[in-house]
Parts: structure tokens; C-alpha cells; sequence
């Protein structure tokens, strides 16, 4: 059988990107196979994706109403699109893809919708949250509103460094985006219930369960990505 198809959609440093790329050459994803860039800029993500030897487009996605950033994403027939790309997709897009779109947003989704990575993360802890987390969800034409399908959460305060913090969500993300991902290429129906994780000493809670490989618990894995 074919393996699947994984189109990563990016703007900037392309650390998803990375992350993903090694969990499916560490075959922690099995059943995808090929990742696909496409960047709105040259960026880090796109320069990684060289380096990697992954097929990589660089396109102007506000040009022709996204016919361009459509068309190019069609002939690699994506089996699913991550769109991390700081840009809102057009209707075309939307419709091409429908259902074969993800994206990882840096709360607890519905709270703090519409901000986008850093940010989200500033307006939860300058609201006071005491939980903060992650969310993989289904692209919709309306932001930030799609399905969830992972969600990953974990406790910070508004004295936490942010710095500090940006790297716990990074993880969490990341992880977030492996659950999911295995959800879509695993026959066995997901395990509802959770688990518990443990990510830079915190406690994390995911729904639906999942087991870490070891590698993700050494420092020089996450070193690498950056």
C-alpha cells in the first residue's frame, strides 16, 4: 500500500514541520510517508525542506485569489494539508481540500480564537488563565472554528517565563499534531479516555491517548528542531 501524502502549509520557522518530518522517518506515524512544502516566503521552513530533499514551492498566496497556492497543491494530491501558514485560505482552497485540513492553534479552542501562535499564548497568560494547552481542529471558512480532533492541556500563571512557556507549547503542539495525524492513518478507534504526559516537568493531559515515544522525553531531540 501507498503511503500517505502530508502537505505542510508554513510561514516561518517550519519547527512543526521538522517535528513531523522525524516522527515519520522514526516511523512514528505509520502510514504517511512523503511531506510536501509549501511556503508563503522564503523562510526557515522552506530552507529546511531543502536541506531535507522534500519538495518544496515558494507561492504568493494573495495573488489570483489563492488560484496559484490551489493548483500547485493539487498535483501532489495531498491525503492531508497542515496549514501553519499566517495567512487566512480562500474559498477555492477551502473547497479543494474540504475535510483534509488541520491546523494547531495555541489554546484551549473556543478560548482565545483568531490570535495567531505567540500572541495567543501573551493574551491567555495576561488574562490570568491557570490552563493553558493546545488544539488540533478541522480548517472551516470560519477561523478557528473547525472540529477539534487533539487537544493537549497543561498548567501555567501569568509568572511564568514566556519564554520558557512558548517551549512547552512548542512540545505540546507538536504532540498534539502526532495524535492527530495517527488518528487518520490508524485503523483502531482512539482511546477517548486520555492520558497523562509529562512535558518539561508539567503535567499535561491529551484526549485521545497517547504514548510517547522515548524520544521525546531527551532534550537533544527537541534542540535539534530548532
Amino acid at each position: 500500500m501507498t503511503g500517505k501524502t502530508l502537505l505542510f502549509l508554513c510561514s516561518g520557522g517550519g519547527g512543526n514541520l521538522r517535528f513531523i518530518h522525524q516522527a515519520i522517518q522514526h516511523k512514528w506515524l505509520p502510514g504517511w510517508e512523503r511531506i510536501v512544502v509549501i511556503t508563503d516566503r522564503e523562510c526557515h521552513a522552506s530552507n529546511y525542506a531543502r536541506q531535507q530533499g522534500l519538495p518544496v514551492s515558494c507561492v504568493d498566496i494573495k495573488e489570483d485569489g489563492q488560484a496559484a497556492l490551489t493548483d500547485i497543491a493539487r498535483l501532489h494530491t495531498p491525503d492531508m494539508v497542515i496549514t501553519t501558514v499566517h495567512k487566512i485560505l480562500g474559498e477555492a482552497f477551502l473547497a479543494a481540500f474540504k475535510g483534509k485540513m488541520l491546523n494547531l492553534h495555541y489554546s484551549l479552542l473556543p478560548s482565545f480564537a483568531g490570535s495567531i501562535g505567540a500572541n495567543t499564548v501573551k493574551s491567555a497568560m495576561g488574562y490570568g488563565v491557570r490552563l493553558g494547552g493546545a488544539t488540533v481542529h478541522e480548517v472551516t471558512a470560519e477561523v478557528d472554528a473547525g472540529r477539534p480532533v487533539t487537544q493537549i492541556v497543561f498548567p501555567f500563571t501569568p509568572e511564568d517565563d514566556f519564554t520558557e512557556l512558548m517551549d512547552v507549547e512548542f512540545r505540546a503542539g507538536c504532540i498534539a499534531l502526532l495524535s492527530a495525524l495517527r488518528i487518520f492513518s490508524e485503523p483502531a478507534a482512539p482511546d477517548w479516555y486520555g492520558s497523562i504526559l509529562y512535558i518539561k516537568g508539567r503535567n499535561a493531559l491529551i484526549n485521545p491517548a497517547l504514548v510517547l515515544p522515548k524520544e521525546l522525553f531527551q532534550e537533544n531531540f527537541w534542540s535539534l528542531l530548532k
